[in-house]
């Protein structure tokens, strides 16, 4: 995605390898948007945490206006999914790339007892959240789907386990809360060991050698530049397409 709070070493990669082996995803069309990572080009991807607005954050758009009482009654309370469309919504209606959190009512003592690590962070952009608006948009944030597991972390395949965010348990069904995939990771990590523990010791260790995998030398290598270019495609495409 264009815009996301994923590191760039998120690629995607255990549920790619896991589908090539054969394995069955499942509720990958279910993409959850964090409505307020921090807008800036030039930056790596940070969270500004649903906490800010919890405390009494304002979202405002490029014309000044406090706007999420147009899109919902509980305002900037509403469910991440709601905020996240709202903030499209307003970007879309005024042009804009991004609109804005604004905090600076809460007070300078609050805001840097409160949210330590967020005033310093904005500050190493030179944006001092106690006195200036924090320029804000949706990013893609977390895949409810993944490689489809029971509740045990067994997947199609025989032998082959997941848990975390590569998997799709279906307890997040299409709109997962906020904290609950660190419960996941914690619930169903200790499960599938156990698990997978239990399977491998009732399996014999194999006698045939693995057969190395073999690269097409039809393939052509790509430049740097042709990769960047891809991704960038792909990034506008899943940007503007599939969210």
């Amino acid at each position: 995605y264009a815009r996301t709070t994923n590191p760039p070493n998120a690629t995607g990669d255990g549920i790619a390898m896991a589908y090539r082996a054969g394995a069955v995803l499942e509720d990958m069309e279910f993409v959850q948007f964090h409505p307020t990572s921090l807008y800036l080009p030039s930056s790596p991807p940070f969270l500004l945490t649903e906490a800010l607005r919890g405390e009494g954050g304002i979202l405002r758009n490029n014309r000044c206006e406090r706007f999420m009482k147009h899109y919902h009654r509980d305002q900037e309370l509403a469910p991440r999914d709601i905020v996240s469309r709202a903030i499209w919504a307003e970007m879309q209606r005024t042009k804009a790339r991004h609109v804005y959190l604004d905090v600076t009512h809460l007070g300078s003592h609050f805001l840097k007892d409160r949210f330590p690590t967020i005033y310093a962070t904005c500050l190493r952009y030179d944006i001092d959240i106690t006195e200036e608006w924090i320029p804000v948009s949706p990013s893609a944030h977390y895949f409810m789907g993944g490689v489809k597991t029971d509740l045990h972390g067994a997947t199609s395949l025989p032998g082959l386990f997941a848990a975390g965010e590569v998997a799709c348990s279906g307890v997040h069904g299409a709109n997962r809360l906020g904290s609950n995939s660190l419960l996941e990771g914690l619930v169903f990590g200790y499960r599938a060991a156990q698990a997978a523990s239990q399977f491998g010791s009732s399996q014999k260790i194999p006698t045939s050698p693995v057969e190395p995998v073999v690269l097409s030398k039809k393939r052509h290598p790509l430049s740097l530049q042709d990769i960047e270019k891809l991704r960038n495609s792909l990034r506008r495409l899943m940007w503007t397409k599939v969210g």
